[in-house]
């Protein structure tokens, strides 16, 4: 235990004037009289054994001492305040775990976050990227944004959104495209099985007949290949949630194609035992808002 026997308002005292370098405005500041300020510093002093001002006609001086004082009172009193707003929001604040699969996280997630942390600065999100539907059971997770049909024994879906699927490449490339164009493709099955839409499927739901075999470009998830046509690489079977972004910046740019729907949607999943938090409910809110904006009449606008 600390032997000081210092009186916490002399220091909040001290520190104010240690700024202000006159007592009249320190007094101003902390809302008290000049006089009640010199009784604070005359006990101050006192209690250290030391003189901390040299006293002018128009305010005050530190004396070296008094200088390096001031620098360690600051400190604890900013890592004070810090620690009581730590606790405050601590005690408001609400937080969230959500996975979500990859590539909408980092292409249709990610980029509007701003506006959920801005009406909902209480929540704390924490977002994990997960392909399988997440083991509640092992993982301490609240919900799960997932791909998938939404029925799923022993959880709660909330149906969030379809999903649908068109060619995009990236505008440059687009004005060079020939016969011979690169197709890039994802591995089917990690995010979307067993709902596989494929360039195969694609064509043969086009009735196009391919006559040659065509460059296939592979990557492990469908953002990865949005990224690469992004970067004019080929041409991708882009998903409309996933794209929609990317497309609005004009980074990339839908082919003229009748989209496809995809036979799995986005659902908001959840174990039957999770406590439905009010965090929880304004997430679900809002992303249900974020889906709506989703819908495909931005599809239709070529």
């Amino acid at each position: 235990m600390s032997s000081l026997n210092l009186s916490l308002t002399a220091l909040h005292t001290f520190s104010i004037v240690a700024k202000e370098l006159n007592f009249t405005a320190a007094a101003g500041v902390l809302h008290i009289s000049p006089s009640a300020v010199s009784h604070q510093m005359k006990l101050l002093e006192a209690q250290l054994g030391m003189s901390l001002f040299h006293r002018k006609s128009k305010g005050v001086t530190l004396t070296q001492e008094a200088e390096r004082l001031a620098d360690h009172v600051n400190k604890g009193f900013n890592l004070l305040e810090f620690g009581i707003e730590s606790t405050k929001r601590a005690n408001t604040t609400e937080r969230v775990v959500l996975a979500v699969i990859p590539s909408l996280l980092e292409h249709w997630l990610i980029p509007k976050l701003g506006d959920f942390y801005q009406q909902f600065p209480h929540i704390e999100l924490q977002l994990i990227a997960q392909d399988q539907l997440i083991d509640f059971n092992r993982h301490h997770v609240h919900a799960h944004l997932h791909f998938g049909h939404g029925q799923y024994q022993g959880y709660n879906c909330t149906h969030l959104g379809a999903e649908w699927i068109y060619p995009v490449c990236s505008p440059n490339y687009a004005k060079e495209l020939g016969k011979n164009a690169e197709l890039l493709s994802y591995q089917h099955g990690i995010e979307d099985a067993p709902g596989i839409i494929d360039w195969n499927n694609w064509f043969s739901h086009q009735s196009i007949n391919m006559t040659s075999q065509p460059v296939n470009r592979g990557f492990s998830h469908v953002g990865h290949t949005l990224t690469a046509a992004k970067y004019g690489q080929g041409v991708a079977l882009g998903w409309h949630v996933i794209a929609s972004e990317l497309i609005t910046q004009g980074a990339l740019k839908k082919m003229q194609f009748e989209p496809i729907v995809m036979p799995f949607s986005y659902f908001l999943v959840t174990p039957h035992q999770t406590h439905q938090s009010n965090a929880l409910q304004c997430l679900l809110q809002w992303l249900q808002l974020q889906f709506a904006d989703s819908r495909p009449c931005v599809v239709c606008d070529e």
